[in-house]
């Protein structure tokens, strides 16, 4: 995508504000509380029963940095900077994050990778807009946490939780985007090392098992634990996507064209129902709630159709918003009926979050990006 098209897809995008701004805000304004003893601001994620994840928390972080930008004078700023105070009171010592879904009662709180990661941008962005030091410090004190789960048996491969013992694909990914995104704020080269590291593992991985898929886990010899996801082979194509300008020449060449193999496979299995075949993961299959999947045809695709697939889609939900508001979020995979001890699978507002902090930090980009070039040709 050359630079003319995605002025373009971000004005197509920035158009949406307004009714994702008007339609998502008052939903998340009624789940915000403030912490008697700190006075700070939470949010309550009401299916989960407790405090908003941190991740989530970041998510929607992002959408009160958009609003703060896009109406001046309001609230938008304070409250995200307050929330990203609120995710780095609360991120685990060593800077990794709990992660409270499907989570059995009563047993130690699980550690995910896939929470530092999906959350990296908006602690990035909303550094960016507020000037907030609790979002850098948070962001890179993960990118610290990452370093200590290097799998001995691959440098470039990061554990996904603590202790595991296979590769999962997608995990790697969200540590390649936190890893650049710490490294743009931070100049520590290790960072930038491993952001190397994995683009090429997973390059090297790709249709390795089956063509044009990335599975969602393997094992260390590289034969299948678990098999393809388009959702999370969707999340490596979208993540790699503010990684790519620090890629040597050579890799980035190599991962376009592997990106782009990756999306046409994407496309193609989205002309039938989640399967076996192609959303291994039972936890996976809604698409329609699968905002990395329109993202990453909106961003990653040279193909003005499938990019605008990505867009429709986005419009679509927007366009719902003003009538249906949370419900559009509302979870189609939920816990069996057996599973009444562990906490939701997911929830409402952590859909609803996801969407809202994918859409909010493409604009949210965009905007900070306009405003350093108006600086920089000012100082010219």
């Amino acid at each position: 995508m050359n630079r003319n098209e995605q002025l373009q897809e971000m004005s197509d995008m920035r158009e949406l504000a307004p009714q994702i701004i008007s339609g998502m805000k008052p939903y998340f304004d009624s789940l915000l509380n403030k912490d008697p003893e700190t006075g700070l601001l939470y949010i309550f994620d009401e299916e989960l029963g407790d405090r908003a994840s941190c991740c989530t928390t970041g998510l929607a972080a992002s959408l009160y940095a958009l609003d703060g930008k896009i109406n001046p004078g309001g609230d938008g700023l304070q409250i995200a900077g307050q929330l990203v105070l609120e995710v780095r009171r609360r991120q685990l010592p060593g800077g990794a994050f709990s992660q409270p879904f499907y989570a059995k009662k009563g047993e130690p709180e699980v550690v995910d990778i896939a929470e530092v990661g999906a959350v990296a941008n908006s602690l990035y962005l909303v550094h960016k807009a507020t000037g907030s030091l609790s979002a850098k410090e948070s962001l890179l004190q993960s990118a610290e946490y990452l370093l200590t789960q290097v799998a001995v048996q691959n440098p470039a491969v990061i554990l996904k939780r603590p202790g595991s013992d296979f590769d999962v694909l997608n995990g790697d990914m969200y540590a390649a985007h936190t890893f650049g995104r710490a490294y743009e704020l931070s100049g520590n080269l290790e960072y930038l090392k491993k952001v190397q590291q994995i683009f090429t593992h997973l390059a090297d991985r790709f249709g390795k098992n089956e063509k044009g898929w990335w599975p969602y886990i393997e094992h260390w010899d590289g034969s299948v634990h678990m098999g393809n996801s388009v959702l999370y082979q969707a999340t490596i194509i979208a993540l790699s996507h503010t990684a790519l300008p620090l890629l040597s020449s050579d890799l980035h060449e190599r991962w376009l064209e592997v990106s782009s193999q990756a999306v046409d496979t994407l496309v193609e299995a989205m002309r039938q129902p989640p399967s076996e075949a192609t959303e291994a993961p039972w936890w996976t299959r809604d698409w329609s709630n699968g905002w990395e999947l329109y993202w990453a045809l909106l961003r990653s695709s040279s193909k003005e159709d499938v990019r605008r697939i990505g867009l429709n889609k986005f419009a679509e939900v927007a366009g719902d918003l003003a009538e249906r508001r949370s419900s559009l979020f509302k979870p189609n995979i939920q816990n069996n009926e057996n599973e009444q001890d562990r906490t939701p699978v997911t929830t409402t507002f952590r859909k609803a979050a996801g969407f809202a902090g994918i859409v909010a930090n493409l604009i949210l980009e965009e905007l900070l990006l306009g405003e350093e070039e108006a600086i920089a040709h000012e100082q010219a």
